[in-house]
């Protein structure tokens, strides 16, 4: 309540105008006696959710106007208070859709005696939270439009874009998408906030997650916006106040509080990245593996001779920032086997000053499933991986390469997405996850089906009779929040 008395101070100057002395006669009005009840000192609600509806009961209701306010509670004096104080409702009774960011505020019943002018201020500390910030955010396309689906422990809101953008979705089919902490509006705000950056093969998008809102569109996060819309991946580094972008297989940094910005044509990325300590990128000009450096390009040091000017293309890659630090990478040659690495991504390894830059190499037979796989995800803690072919679902490991069917879904199935959802995001001093699931998502007839399987310590995957949630659409991304705070891509 204390927040309570310290509105009423600054609000009380504001209204005392109204029942001051006159001077010129020496004459003080006699405050009216106002009889309220029927109002509660604190409510909660959750924004685009909830109505906010209040009757309250004033005696000798005809003597008085009535209106209600509001106002955001972060403020600090009355000089320093910027807020604008919004008028929400002139009527006794308030009947309102709440939309506002969530925080908290000061909601305020105006009583000004029609006879007098003297207004009494019957304030309601209001807790305005959102329901975005725990639950799976499953990014899909559909006709077209690029989506998510939002599931929740009380519901899912589906369309989650465009229910919150007026009913706006991404044009085109999805292609990636990443949480991304400490987004600000400028280079020096200390508005931070979480935001989900989704691209599709011809848009994209950055949105807060408190409140849905757009931040950024493609035409809005660039300095300079490329000739061509084509986004191809978006990653997050394990520089926090970085985000980076490629499209059209041009590189770009955004420090976060500003806009994108191209790196030197230096290299053609591909969009295979894998992120550790610096994000392992492929030049598909040389065919040479190459490293991102925020607003430049690193090159590898002699260390990696292996990877640099080869004749295969790099068909997969992933990376496990934090505590692990490795990287995988596929290679399909001309002859169609495959090559298979291991590589150590932690800094001095990857700026050449220590040598076992390379952990493991396997060599992969033509008809390996891992050559032929339509979608391959990793595993954090270990060396297994998991594709799909077809309907079903195989794990091999990096040390024999050996292939396990592991899951076969129901017939027509297509599997569209493979992720290690672990949360919180790894790093040193968890020791414990409040999820650890391999994520699954299939596709049929228009509709998608997200199966969350727990692993074994030996990488086995535990079947489930039915799949998790449901849907319409296809599902490209899977991205788990708790708190506000996403998890990452592996």
């Amino acid at each position: 309540m204390k927040r309570i008395y310290i509105f009423l101070a600054v609000m009380t100057s504001f209204a005392a105008a109204s029942c001051t002395k006159d001077k010129s006669t020496g004459f003080t009005s006699t405050l009216p006696a106002f009889g309220v009840s029927g109002i509660k000192d604190t409510i909660n609600v959750f924004t685009h959710q909830d109505t906010l509806r209040i009757s309250p009961q004033v005696l000798d209701s005809s003597l008085y106007d009535f209106y209600w306010t509001n106002i955001s509670g972060n403020f600090v004096s009355v000089n320093g208070n910027k807020n604008v104080t919004d008028t929400l409702a002139r009527t006794r009774e308030l009947n309102y859709v709440v939309m506002l960011d969530p925080g908290p505020y000061y909601l305020v019943f105006n009583i000004r005696d029609k006879k007098s002018g003297v207004i009494k201020l019957v304030p309601i500390y209001l807790n305005v939270s959102t329901l975005n910030n725990d639950g799976w955010y499953l990014v899909k396309d559909n006709n077209g439009k690029t989506e998510m689906d939002f599931i929740h422990k009380a519901g899912r809101i589906d369309n989650w874009i465009a229910t919150y953008n007026n009913g706006k979705s991404l044009e085109g089919n999805a292609v990636d998408a990443v949480f991304a902490p400490n987004m600000r509006p400028t280079l020096t705000s200390a508005n931070l906030y979480g935001g989900l950056v989704v691209i599709s093969d011809k848009d994209a998008g950055i949105y807060r997650v408190s409140n849905g809102q757009a931040t950024y569109s493609f035409d809005s996060m660039f300095f300079s916006k490329p000739a061509n819309r084509k986004p191809q991946r978006v990653f997050q580094p394990q520089n926090m106040s970085n985000l980076m972008l490629i499209n059209d297989n041009k590189a770009y940094c955004m420090t976060k509080g500003t806009l994108f910005t191209d790196l030197p044509q230096t290299y053609k990325p591909s969009p295979q990245v894998a992120v550790g300590s610096m994000e392992v990128g492929w030049d598909l000009t040389t065919k040479s593996i190459m490293y991102f450096n925020a607003t430049n390009y690193a090159n590898m040091g002699s260390n990696g001779p292996d990877l640099k000017n080869m004749t295969s293309d790099l068909i997969w890659s992933i990376g496990y920032p934090g505590t692990r630090s490795v990287a995988m990478l596929l290679f399909k040659m001309p002859d169609g086997n495959g090559m298979l690495y291991k590589m150590n991504t932690l800094y001095q390894f990857l700026n050449g000053s220590e040598k076992a830059l390379i952990m493991v190499r396997d060599t992969l037979d033509a008809t390996h499933g891992l050559l032929h796989a339509n979608v391959i995800g990793g595993n954090y803690d270990s060396d297994y991986l998991y594709y799909a072919i077809g309907n079903n679902i195989y794990m091999t490991d990096v040390t024999t390469v050996t292939e396990r069917l592991q899951i076969t879904l129901p017939e027509g199935e297509t599997v569209t997405a493979i992720q290690h959802v672990k949360y919180p995001v790894p790093t040193s001093g968890v020791s414990s996850y409040t999820t650890d699931y391999l994520a699954v998502a299939s596709y049929k007839a228009n509709r998608y089906k997200v199966w969350l399987y727990k692993l074994t310590s030996t990488g086995t995957i535990q079947p489930l009779a039915q799949p998790t949630f449901e849907g319409d659409g296809r599902v490209k991304r899977v991205i788990y929040m708790q708190q506000g705070q996403g998890s990452r891509v592996f």
